[in-house]
């Protein structure tokens, strides 16, 4: 019977280790559909704004001055990240270009916007 747990613990551990979460910003945004999108690239800082405005990275609402402070802290430790901006799709796009803007001022070269890929609408 012990040899059988073994197996069993050890399955856990493996499908534990090997599963794949998807990453989110921290909040649900109804993202907006394109037909061009693209995937994303692996070192990226993904950042959602939500229908009222709000900027959200990491489960945690930021500034904009904190946001300037993430992007520019990991630009520094990895200067090819991507910024990907999350935008409901209900947002202003007012709010859109603040967050656009805030990441070119801190020194963000790869920025994008995330949409939710559709099939020739």
């Amino acid at each position: 019977m012990a040899p059988l747990i073994d197996c069993i613990f050890l399955l856990l551990i493996f499908f534990m280790s090997t599963t794949v979460f998807p990453e989110t910003a921290g909040i649900e945004v109804e993202k907006p559909k394109a037909v061009t999108g693209k995937a994303l690239p692996k070192d990226r800082m993904l950042f959602a704004v939500s229908k009222t405005g709000d900027c959200y990275y990491d489960g945690r609402q930021r500034s904009l001055d904190e946001i300037s402070e993430i992007i520019k802290a990991e630009l520094a430790a990895k200067p090819a990240c991507a910024v990907i901006v999350q935008p409901d799709r209900n947002s202003l796009t007012d709010h859109l270009i603040r967050i656009l803007d805030t990441a070119r001022k801190a020194g963000a070269r790869s920025i994008s916007i995330a949409t939710k890929v559709v099939e020739n609408e």
